[in-house]
């Protein structure tokens, strides 16, 4: 019996998650609104630094182990460089 709900579950959770993008739009020929410019601001580019400062604390810690197996430049690049370019140096509203 929890096998079937198990299954059952994660059939429903891919039906819905792939109607998702059926939704999607395409931004990238538009400029964005107000609104949007406006939560970026507000919420985006804070709750950005705060997670950049979090992912840059979490390299620093891990540095030693990601030297032993020398992948300290994978941990740079995926934990403080992407966020930083995307928070802060993209476009306002652009996400």
């Amino acid at each position: 019996m929890k096998r079937a709900r198990f299954i059952s579950l994660v059939v429903f959770l891919i039906v819905i998650s792939s109607g998702t993008l059926l939704f999607a739009q395409d931004s990238s020929s538009r400029d964005p609104s107000a609104a949007e410019i406006v939560g970026d601001v507000l919420w985006v580019r804070p709750l950005g630094f705060i997670g950049t400062a979090a992912k840059a604390l979490t390299y620093v810690i891990t540095l030693p182990i990601a030297k032993s197996l020398n992948r300290e430049q994978e941990g740079k690049e995926f934990l403080i460089e992407d966020p930083y370019y995307y928070y802060f140096k993209r476009p306002l509203g652009e996400y």
